[in-house]
């Protein structure tokens, strides 16, 4: 049927979006309009704030005066008397010279009438409330003959949105139009245009509203793939109806099944057969660095998902960077050195060798490397505190060694290695509630200076490789679309921003993957989405009251309402500590997280877990022990790729409904 459509400034030059995939749509939104009478200024405009009457009384009774003279006269500091000058000036309430201007036929006091007071009339104002969750949005049109309802006919396809239900809502009362103006004041208070707030019991409402169709366009945008629906009025977007067009696609099959069903064909519309062209190589994808340093490069090249390094593989370089140069140099005495030292005595060790090569120490004083950290580097593992001070050590015997060059340029390098570590374990163990960008971190050119020093073999292009922005739009809206289609719309918007940054990234990355592809950054992100999951689950649990000794043990038997057979290696070899820390509030890793769930959880919940997801913990055992430290290459067949994935998932869904 032909709808009649309420318009206010959608045109296209109104619109806000930015880069789209596609053309936007249309929406008709469900409103209900109530009929406001309430007191406006005409004059509201001309209305001088108290400053500027007392400023104006004084220039009409005593003459033209300077800023200074009406300084000490009103005791107004001189600045603020300048401002307000102008303002009077602007206003065309006096000239250049501070003298009144009289209007014509005004005579003696009454020629500031129009300034210091102004006609209140009683007007006809509109309200509008969305039908969909019943927010009231921010806007009145104030309704005369010059200003009429704006009605348009139906021009081509829109869809509509049904309304919450059938009944008359409650009316609005004076308050909500109070806040609606100040919400209309916010906006405009950048343009300068002041609205006229009236007293509460001057407002009076008719309570029967009348229902209309707002016209509301809505477009898919290129840089995250995801909807944003323009204001109808005309200024920028509507977070209003963005949140509410979210519920109603938790709850309307029929309208997910048409956001979906455009996503899909923006998917396939314009979509080229060929494959990228393969990017140049980087000037450090060398043979001899390939040998020499092939983490350090896994870490350095990115995912053909990617156009820029992410925060795990700028950490990772660094780490790798730092243990080859170790390698390099008479790394078996300092190794020595640090075991021989007494844990108590390392902090203070490291921090006279630290000043003695040039580094600025850290706010917190140095952690003691415990001989099993001195052991795991032997056995090939990077971590930051263990390279570190190995390097450290080496570069107070070695004048030669790189890391003293390091620290000429960056003096403050230990605080910033450490600024780094906190915001990649944020990042890794799903803390962080902001969406990813396609843009370089800053701490990228830092990563690149500081490996070149140490490296000097490790050459960076000066610009990051061209990337086709068309393919880049096409591939985060192919990854939000399999996300949305994977779990639905209510799961998808029950994840949350973060959880939802992560599992766009591992998306992408199983879109473009291929076989033997490193998959370390991809499970990095699964891992970060699960353990801020399970951190959510676990907050309002209470810890059971055991002692650390049985804490496994009875890990074990709750397990056995889930699956057969003991726990799995990687969560059985979890540290007491940490999942005492867990219970406490403080969940340091995901196999912790694991095992407080099954010390948290009752039997039903258990129940419900082994008939929704036989291989929970095993599927959480399984991502614990892929990722491992997190910086190491995981060249995997797809095939694995895709079973990391589908536990993943299978587990996030479980989550969701128990």
């Amino acid at each position: 049927m032909e709808l009649t459509l309420l318009d206010y400034g959608n045109d296209v030059k109104s619109r806000p979006f930015g880069p789209l995939i596609g053309k936007p749509r249309k929406l008709a939104w469900p409103v209900d309009v109530y009929r406001v009478t309430l007191p406006h200024s005409r004059g509201a405009k001309d209305v001088l704030n108290p400053f500027e009457q007392l400023i104006l009384q004084l220039l009409t009774a005593v003459g033209p005066m300077q800023a200074d003279e009406l300084a000490d006269e009103t005791c107004i500091p001189v600045d603020l008397v300048h401002g307000i000058l102008l303002r009077l000036q602007d206003k065309q309430h006096i000239d250049t010279y501070h003298q009144v201007i009289q209007e014509a036929g005004a005579t003696g006091d009454g020629q500031t009438d129009r300034a210091l007071s102004t006609p209140t009339v009683f007007v006809t104002v509109l309200l509008f409330r969305e039908a969909v969750t019943e927010k009231l949005l921010p806007f009145l049109h104030i309704l005369d003959d010059t200003n009429p309802l704006r009605q348009k006919e139906q021009d081509g396809y829109i869809r509509c949105l049904p309304r919450k239900k059938k009944t008359v809502p409650k009316p609005p009362q004076a308050r909500d139009v109070i806040s609606t103006l100040r919400a209309m004041q916010k906006r405009r208070s950048a343009s300068g245009n002041d609205l006229w707030m009236p007293a509460m019991k001057q407002i009076s409402i008719i309570p029967g509203p009348e229902r209309y169709w707002l016209d509301c366009p809505i477009a898919i945008q290129a840089s995250d793939g995801e909807f944003r629906i323009a204001d109808p009025f005309g200024d920028g977007f509507s977070l209003i109806l963005e949140r509410a067009f979210e519920k109603a696609l938790e709850q309307d099959d029929e309208l997910a099944k048409w956001l979906s069903n455009w996503k899909e064909s923006l998917r396939n519309a314009n979509r080229v057969v060929q494959e990228d062209p393969q990017a140049p190589p980087e000037p450090f994808e060398q043979e001899d660095n390939r040998r020499r340093y092939p983490n350090l490069l896994a870490s350095l090249r990115l995912p053909r998902s990617r156009r820029f390094r992410s925060l795990q593989g700028i950490y990772g370089a660094i780490e790798w960077a730092m243990f080859y140069v170790c390698c390099q140099h008479d790394v078996e005495s300092s190794i020595s050195q640090l075991k021989l030292t007494q844990l108590t005595q390392q902090a203070e060790m490291l921090a006279s060798s630290a000043r003695e090569i040039g580094l600025t120490l850290p706010r917190f004083p140095f952690h003691f490397i415990a001989e099993g950290k001195l052991r795991s580097f032997s056995d090939q593992k990077a971590e930051l505190a263990t390279v570190l001070a190995i390097a450290i050590v080496q570069a107070r015997r070695d004048h030669s060694h790189p890391l003293r060059r390091a620290a000429t340029v960056f003096p403050d390098l230990i605080e910033q290695l450490l600024g780094i570590k906190k915001k990649r374990d944020e990042y890794g163990h799903g803390k962080h509630q902001h969406a990813a960008t396609e843009h370089e971190l800053p701490d990228d050119r830092f990563m690149r200076q500081l490996v070149h020093i140490l490296l000097p073999s490790i050459v960076f292009a000066d610009s990051p490789p061209v990337t086709n922005r068309d393919r880049l739009a096409d591939a985060i809206l192919d990854a939000r679309a399999g996300i949305q289609s994977e779990f639905g719309f209510k799961t998808y918007h029950w994840l949350g921003a973060g959880v939802q940054d992560h599992l766009l990234q591992a998306e992408r990355f199983w879109l473009s993957c291929r076989d033997h592809d490193n998959a370390a950054a991809f499970l990095f992100d699964l891992y970060a989405a699960l353990q801020s999951l399970m951190r959510r689950y676990l907050a309002d649990k209470l810890p059971p009251d055991l002692t650390d000794a049985v804490l496994v043990e009875t890990a074990r038997t709750q397990a056995q309402a889930i699956r057969s057979g003991d726990l799995p290696a990687s969560l059985r070899t979890v540290k007491l500590a940490s999942i005492r820390s867990t219970l406490q509030g403080q969940d340091p890793s995901l196999g912790a997280c694991a095992m407080a769930f099954l010390l948290m959880v009752d039997d039903d919940t258990l129940d419900a877990v082994s008939n929704t997801q036989p291989t929970f913990i095993d599927d959480l055992a399984y991502i614990t022990a892929n990722r491992k430290h997190g910086n190491e290459a995981l060249l995997l067949p797809r095939e694995e790729i895709a079973a990391l994935r589908k536990a993943a998932y299978n587990t996030i869904k479980t989550l969701s409904e128990i």
